[in-house]
């Protein structure tokens, strides 16, 4: 009897926590992390060396997300009355950002200071369709913990137009196997979408 009595209200509060992190935010941080990746083959023609690029990248990469998490708690939540996460859904998004934030970790760590085979990849950029794969499982992955379908889409999006790009480096119109083109546009479309959903 009692767990039938606290069904409906978890469900309304599941449903409400769900709802505002459906306002945009996170599709412009994820626009933004996509970006970030087309300025690399960019930063590195300018003689930059790999320590300062990643340096600057990683400084982008933590100011959007600060920037992002201060939008919401400024703009979501008092438009959302305030909602307070459960410390099950807090402890979920916490886990699930550890495990995306510890593969990052391994991998450019792997490349830079274990000297993995992947540094051959990594520093001719024929990274297109392999990046495209990740966004995809990434997006696929915040779409079934959001339950918001256009993450779907935008791994789609992604997927297809780094294959777009690297056509066109193929086909001599684009430099840095269309790394950059591929990820300025893929962003830019991304965070143009967030910010019609805020």
């Amino acid at each position: 009897m009692n767990s039938s009595s606290d069904s409906p209200s978890k469900e309304i509060n599941k449903r409400l926590l769900l709802s505002i992190h459906q306002d945009g935010f996170f599709d412009i941080l994820a626009g933004l992390i996509i970006i970030n990746f087309g300025w690399v083959p960019i930063l590195d023609a300018t003689g930059m060396s790999p320590g300062v690029r990643q340096t600057l990248l990683l400084a982008f990469y933590g100011l959007s997300v600060v920037l992002v998490l201060y939008l919401k708690r400024r703009i979501t939540y008092p438009r959302s009355g305030y909602v307070k996460l459960s410390k099950k859904t807090s402890s979920r998004l916490a886990i699930i950002m550890l495990i995306v934030n510890i593969i990052l970790f391994v991998l450019f760590a792997g490349v830079y200071f274990l000297d993995l085979p992947l540094w051959d990849y990594f520093g001719s950029y024929q990274l297109s369709v392999p990046l495209g794969l990740i966004f995809l499982v990434l997006f696929s992955f915040s779409g079934g913990l959001l339950k918001t379908v256009r993450f779907y889409l935008y791994g789609v999006l992604v997927l297809f137009v780094f294959i777009g790009a690297e056509y066109l480096f193929l086909k001599g119109q684009v430099a840095d196997h269309g790394i950059p083109l591929a990820a300025f546009v893929s962003g830019g479309i991304i965070c143009f979408t967030g910010c019609m959903f805020l």
